[in-house]
């Protein structure tokens, strides 16, 4: 199992050493999982998506921040397991983090989505020293869903400080259990890679939608969506998705 790991902040802190405790219960109990690829931002991470649009005409390969930002998501792609291990700033997402999920927008299910995400898995741990995780939780997942990603797990963790060093011991044997309990999981189910529901339906709905769109467009004598092309291109709009490929 390929795993790739995005660590949300650089500080040396109580992300990385949760980080570290993660890498270390993976290598006891999954041995034969490699983290293939390992970022950590903002150093790994693009500067802030710009509003150009250009993957969304065009391509990932037209962003100005490609040299960045395509070996990130050709490591998601190769992953068999995302894992996203951050911290709550004021109620949500790290900004650097929410940067590297912005540019990756136009590979939502709607607009040009990459099978290979179809069937993956994903984890997130999320830390904090008092609330804040629904909030902070909602525009990952929002993106992993609509990415693709069949199964996506969480850890919430109540920290009580902000210096590791003094966090209760119970917290983090807790924390251990719980990253074991997911890792188990997560190991029973590696084998099942077909598509899930929601993503076959999102598939089948914009097959649908991009059509419709099309038509409308068509009539308006507006140019042909980059989106519509996409799909036609793929054979998605004639109803040969990437899972029958496969069957």
């Amino acid at each position: 199992m390929n795993v790739c790991l995005i660590t949300a902040v650089s500080h040396p802190g109580c992300t990385a050493h949760i980080r570290d405790a993660f890498v270390a219960q993976l290598n006891s109990l999954m041995p034969e999982a490699q983290i293939s690829h390992q970022f950590v931002l903002p150093e790994d991470g693009p500067a802030y998506c710009l509003g150009c649009k250009a993957c969304f005409d065009q391509d990932m390969s037209a962003c100005p921040h490609r040299t960045v930002t395509l070996p990130i998501w050709h490591a998601m792609e190769d992953a068999n397991l995302l894992v996203f291990i951050t911290p709550t700033y004021v109620f949500s997402i790290p900004g650097q983090l929410k940067a590297l999920l912005d540019h990756f927008g136009s590979r939502w299910i709607v607009h040009k989505p990459s099978p290979k995400m179809l069937g993956k898995q994903a984890l997130i741990i999320n830390q904090a020293v008092g609330a804040g995780f629904r909030s902070t939780l909602i525009p990952l997942k929002h993106s992993l869903r609509f990415w693709g990603v069949k199964r996506v797990y969480s850890i919430k963790v109540r920290l009580g400080m902000t210096d590791y060093d003094l966090v209760d011991q119970k917290v983090k044997t807790k924390l251990s259990r719980k990253i074991e309990e997911k890792i188990r999981i997560i190991e029973d189910e590696k084998r099942d890679v077909s598509p899930g529901f929601v993503a076959k339906l999102l598939y089948h709905a914009m097959a649908i939608g991009h059509r419709g769109i099309h038509k409308m467009l068509q009539k308006k004598g507006q140019p042909v969506a980059s989106d519509y092309l996409f799909w036609q291109k793929e054979g998605w709009l004639d109803g040969r998705f990437p899972w029958k490929d496969k069957a």
